[in-house]
């Protein structure tokens, strides 16, 4: 949602899980959500990144949420030399403004209900399903659109609501 200059951006990939939790996989997807839009690449299947979405990720006048975004970042950086110049940790966010009530670290699911009261599933089925596929399921669409919305509303009502 475009306030002022700054656009609040939901963000969050997923990569097929590993057996080893040590280990991780290349990042398969990338979602992006801005109000009721939402985006997902299927980075795993792209030959180039265009130029548009580089550009997008770059725009400091973007700030990209998420629970732990950072991490994230890092990795589509690593992985495919992918930069954002700005970003909010909603859970760092969420737990400064309300440390006594959130004083575990809360996923997405909890802060969704707590920040913004949007009921989310996680399905574990679809969790750990295989990200890599070169056909997402609908289950899977719905799983990553809901987590980058979730992210957006969240950021937006820590970032611009007062």
């Amino acid at each position: 949602m475009y306030c002022g200059q700054q656009i609040i951006v939901g963000l969050d990939c997923e990569w097929r899980p590993n057996l080893i939790p040590s280990m991780s996989n290349k990042t398969a997807t990338l979602q992006l959500c801005v109000d009721t839009k939402c985006l997902i690449l299927q980075l795993f299947y792209l030959d180039y990144i265009p130029q548009s979405i580089k550009n997008f990720l770059s725009d400091p006048n973007n700030t990209f949420v998420g629970v732990e975004v950072g991490d994230d970042v890092l990795k589509l950086n690593r992985e495919y030399g992918l930069t954002c110049a700005t970003i909010a940790d909603i859970q760092a966010l969420a737990m400064e403004r309300w440390p006594i009530l959130l004083y575990r670290k809360p996923g997405l699911k909890k802060l969704a209900e707590f920040v913004v009261e949007l009921s989310m599933a996680k399905p574990i089925h679809v969790c750990r399903s295989n990200w890599e596929a070169r056909v997402l399921s609908i289950q899977q669409i719905e799983y990553c659109c809901i987590d980058a919305y979730a992210s957006y509303r969240i950021g937006h009502k820590l970032l611009k609501e007062t």
